[in-house]
């Protein structure tokens, strides 16, 4: 049981220090420069292991699966979070993306592909009260910002980025989970790589003309937390959680996402140096026995996340 807890703790944390390090990075890198990068050469790395697998990596239904998976999932949904880390603090862009499982129980509900029952209605209220909790405590030390900057009209774009990153993935989800995916999930990931780096490659240039500038891409800690963004979290987050759908099956192994929004303040709190208040911690803890209850409680179907 222990290790069972470690797995799911460990796969957690590493999913959410992707925008804990994404914020060190875009101190000194645009958003989408780092991420056109990031998954480019995620997908440079992933190359050797599609072309050891070899079988379905050419077929058309592979590349159009991982083609919308690559727009929704990396050109829309990281690409505004990413954006959004300019003025949101990453211990609560963690919290804000960790309710994608909520959007999705919510996208399934009014597409009559799920029924809404009192289990999930109560589940959704939790968590909305969680996030309120979060929020409206958000402490500001740390973060480079005021408590009143964080909340001021000018911050509401960085917010709205954020929900709509958010939102993106969890109709994405809806979107594609009832289509049949026949390819491996490595091939997929492959070409979700590939092609989200090319979508945003375009507005990272139209962002930043002069690529010299991104030269700063191989200075320091900016090239570390790119290579952790590219090998860490696009490959070893990939296969972990290869891992434990193999063994415990996708709906139990969707379970680690809700350990997400405390395992996004604790490394906001390490790296960052950001405080956490214990409502912060009751709010986080609240989000996700939420999620269970609306998402995973016995009786309601458990939403596949797509993989990273």
């Amino acid at each position: 049981m222990v290790c069972v807890l470690l797995l799911f703790v460990g796969f957690s944390l590493i999913w959410s220090s992707a925008f804990i390090v994404g914020k060190v990075a875009i101190a000194h890198l645009d958003p989408l420069v780092l991420l056109a990068v990031r998954f480019l050469l995620g997908s440079v790395c992933l190359l050797p292991f599609v072309l050891w697998q070899g079988r379905k990596f050419w077929q058309w239904p592979t590349i159009r699966f991982g083609a919308i998976a690559g727009v929704l999932n990396n050109a829309l949904y990281l690409g505004l979070s990413f954006l959004a880390l300019q003025t949101v603090p990453a211990s609560l862009l963690v919290v804000i993306i960790s309710c994608a499982p909520l959007l999705t129980s919510a996208f399934a509900v009014a597409s009559g592909q799920e029924p809404l029952n009192a289990a999930r209605f109560v589940g959704f209220t939790i968590c909305i009260a969680g996030v309120a909790c979060v929020a409206a405590w958000q402490p500001a030390a740390g973060t480079g910002l005021d408590h009143a900057a964080m909340f001021s009209s000018g911050a509401l774009p960085g917010y709205a980025m954020a929900i709509g990153g958010t939102v993106a993935f969890a109709f994405g989800t809806v979107f594609l989970k009832s289509r049949v995916m026949g390819a491996s999930p490595v091939d997929v990931n492959f070409w979700q790589s590939l092609v989200g780096g090319l979508v945003l490659l375009p507005l990272a240039l139209f962002r930043v003309p002069d690529v010299g500038q991104w030269a700063v891409t191989f200075d320091g800690p900016v090239l570390l937390s790119i290579l952790y963004l590219a090998v860490v979290i696009t490959l070893g987050a990939m296969f972990l959680w290869l891992y434990l759908i193999g063994r415990f099956g996708a709906s139990k192994a969707a379970a680690a996402h809700l350990i997400n929004p405390l395992s996004g303040l604790v490394l906001s709190a390490v790296i960052l140096g950001s405080d956490v208040s214990l409502v912060q911690v009751f709010g986080a803890v609240l989000i996700g026995f939420g999620l269970y209850i609306a998402v995973f409680h016995r009786g309601n179907r458990g939403n596949r996340a797509l993989i990273k």
